[in-house]
């Protein structure tokens, strides 16, 4: 397979054939030069997804020519009007992003299930908070046959334009937008498995630390917690809710929060590994011991808990098989196949040394 990585600002290098003329050239030119919408030129040049008259398409390819446009895929994409490339939208744009465990296992499904196929991939870097004609520009000019979105944020432009456009488009984690294919864990059930385990242990006094809650995953494992809770009858207390941003740092803050609150929880569940990685080293630092003193849990089940110390106890889903049967949905899309809207994967507890009995708790 021949990935291809991304970025606007460097989209010139990554053309093999075309001139200087025609790489100042796009899409959104000719529709100025005629006069009609950026999607009827892609419509045109593409053969679909939407039907356009003769005139219109004569006009636009004789503008394209005239203006010395050319695609920017290979002759037999013209031809087809298939570029054998699925667009990968990562869930924020940030320094060291790449270095995220959950996106490396969600990439390595997505790469492996496309390697296979003899699907290209196209990584786009800035696609999620960019406007919407310009988020039209780049997913109509041939470029891609559809688009996956990992954990998208609730607000993700990329994902309307996507469906508004009609592009075969999956998302990886829940998108909450009618419609869209989703590939999900089962939220309320991986918490759950961790709250009764944490039950069985003795534990009543539980806090949470909640991931980003723009993003569904977040809000429905705070759901979680927040009623089993209440169905349980367990002590609750509002300064046991803390935000930790789904990254180690917020991890670290969370728990620091958490521990400077009067009363004490005995055991923490946190919304993600890295979460769980950064409110381990605060209890350190703070002369907390894990899980002596308090017993700490994650979800996801990456690289992050295995390298923990403690061994982290965690919730796995499995992220590496949701990539890759985005990518056999986007490919099932493209043959006017029907792929169910949400698809759920099941998580598993894998129970480690960051959890244990707790000691007698303070009245």
């Amino acid at each position: 397979m021949a990935g291809i990585l991304y970025n606007r600002s460097t989209r010139a290098s990554k053309r093999f054939d075309e001139d200087k003329r025609s790489m100042a050239t796009s899409i959104k030119d000719i529709a100025k030069k005629l006069n009609v919408s950026v999607s009827t030129v892609s419509y045109a040049l593409n053969g679909g997804p939407r039907r356009v008259s003769t005139e219109v398409r004569d006009r636009v390819i004789e503008a394209a020519k005239d203006l010395g446009y050319r695609p920017n895929r290979v002759a037999k994409s013209m031809v087809t009007g298939k570029s054998r490339t699925i667009g990968v939208v990562p869930p924020e744009i940030g320094e060291d992003v790449l270095l995220s465990p959950y996106l490396q296992l969600a990439l390595n499904g997505v790469f492996n299930a496309a390697g296979k196929a003899n699907q290209d991939l196209m990584l786009f870097t800035r696609l999620a908070e960019s406007h919407h004609d310009e988020i039209v520009t780049t997913i109509l000019d041939g470029r891609i046959d559809g688009a996956i979105f990992i954990a998208p944020s609730r607000t993700n432009h990329g994902v309307l334009v996507a469906k508004e456009m009609h592009i075969p488009c999956v998302t990886i984690s829940n998108s909450q937008i009618e419609g869209v294919i989703t590939m999900s864990v089962a939220n309320r059930t991986g918490m759950n498995l961790v709250l009764n385990y944490l039950v069985k242990l003795g534990h009543r006094r539980i806090a949470h630390i909640a991931g980003r809650l723009d993003m569904q995953d977040a809000i429905e494992r705070l759901k979680a917690y927040s009623d089993f809770v209440g169905d349980n009858r367990l002590p609750s207390d509002d300064g046991w809710v803390v935000k930790g941003q789904f990254h180690p740092d917020g991890g670290y803050r969370a728990m620091k929060e958490l521990l400077s609150h009067p009363s004490l929880p005995t055991a923490v569940t946190c919304a993600n590994d890295d979460m769980a990685i950064g409110a381990i080293r605060a209890c350190r630092e703070l002369g907390f011991r894990v899980p002596e003193d308090i017993s700490i849990t994650g979800f996801d089940m990456t690289t992050t808990s295995d390298l923990a110390t403690p061994a982290l106890t965690t919730v796995r889903q499995p992220i590496a098989e949701m990539g890759s049967a985005a990518v056999a949905a986007v490919l099932a899309l493209l043959e006017d196949k029907e792929v169910p809207v949400h698809t759920v994967f099941q998580p598993t507890l894998v129970t480690r040394s960051s959890t244990c009995i707790p000691k007698k708790e303070s009245k």
